[in-house]
């Protein structure tokens, strides 16, 4: 069977070890971000959610970029 679809596998094939709560949507820059907590106030960037091409583009935003920022309020995502 092939799957067509434009969700992310992680959503469709579920990790053993999914730890919940670990990933939370943040704004930045006007930009949203959804990021990883990697403890003491860092964090890594997951996934780029914007419908601007330009925020694609710039480098600060990039899966796999860290962030050190004040502790974040948890989120349901």
């Amino acid at each position: 069977m092939i799957l067509y679809t434009i969700c992310p596998l992680e959503d469709i094939f579920e990790e053993e070890e999914k730890q919940p709560g670990k990933k939370q949507t943040i704004e930045v820059n006007g930009v949203k971000l959804i990021v990883e907590d990697k403890g003491d106030n860092n964090y890594e960037i997951v996934q780029l959610i914007s419908s601007n091409p330009q925020d694609f583009l710039d480098g600060r935003y990039q899966p796999g970029e860290k962030l050190t920022m004040k502790p974040l309020l948890p989120s349901a995502t």
